[in-house]
């Protein structure tokens, strides 16, 4: 049993035995977060399959419509977003550098931000909603370059 769990799960038990109760306790909650999140993103695959197929093959729609397209990259980027928070996590766990890191949250900010960006509805969108998602992208791109500085900076000092 033992050895089975370190096949399926090696980002957990590496230095299982070295790991104080509070580490073992966040690598158990971040296996139960890869789970569920790899649990929704087999979900989201499943849907993204089938519209894929509903509105390119089945419907009668036109297929170079440039709503069908925001709605496959709005599924798209969805799942994008979902994998690259789950990666986030199992890294989280096998660099044993505590839990998720600011620069990575806030990237995956701005994934969700474009994906908003990609999906508007250019008919029938207020400009202060424009504004103020483009002020979000300039914030969390002051953010993202103030965190990266920092890190650099600390990175650099580490040396």
């Amino acid at each position: 049993m033992k050895q089975r769990l370190k096949r399926l799960f090696p980002e957990v038990c590496n230095g299982w035995s070295e790991l104080s109760g509070y580490h073992r306790f966040e690598r158990i909650i971040s296996l139960v977060l890869a789970l569920a999140i790899g649990g929704a993103v087999l979900v989201a695959m499943y849907y993204l399959v089938i519209h894929v197929v509903q509105l390119l093959f089945i419907e009668s729609r036109d297929p170079f419509d440039y709503r069908v397209f925001q709605a496959l990259f709005d599924m798209i980027l969805t799942v994008l977003i979902a994998m690259e928070f789950n990666n986030s996590i199992i890294r989280t766990m096998t660099s044993g550098k505590g839990f998720i890191h600011v620069e990575i949250v806030v990237l995956i900010a701005i994934m969700a931000l474009v994906r908003k960006f990609m999906v508007l509805d250019m008919e029938t969108i207020d400009p202060w909603q424009i504004a103020s998602l483009a002020a979000a992208g300039l914030a969390l791109g002051g953010t993202y370059w103030l965190v990266r500085h920092a890190n650099r900076m600390k990175d650099a000092s580490d040396d």
